[in-house]
């Protein structure tokens, strides 16, 4: 796997209906949308696979959000708000924040 860090790094959390090629069709929608997976965590429960996911490119992340909405084993996909993962570390805080006690 190719770490691309000229590209952007964009996160995703799916939930799946499980279905035994579900996790294929996301993956190629990955790719055929032109990103690149860089880390992935996929979790099987009685509710379905549920997907982090962490892809780079260069194209729009809401087109992919929403391409990934359209399969249809997928119930949500969502793009957490939190600091944004680069080469796949999270940002530092800003000068002078510490985190809270």
């Amino acid at each position: 796997m190719s770490c691309n860090h000229s590209a952007e790094h964009h996160r995703f959390t799916c939930c799946l209906y499980f279905e035994p090629a579900g996790l294929e069709r996301l993956l190629q929608v990955v790719r055929r949308r032109g990103f690149v997976v860089e880390r992935m965590h996929a979790e099987h429960d009685a509710e379905g696979l549920h997907v982090d996911l962490t892809v780079s490119g260069n194209r729009s992340p809401e087109t992919l959000r929403a391409q990934i909405d359209r399969i249809h084993t997928v119930r949500s996909v969502q793009r957490p708000l939190e600091p944004r993962f680069i080469a796949g570390e999270m940002t530092a805080p800003a000068a002078g924040l510490r985190p809270a006690v």
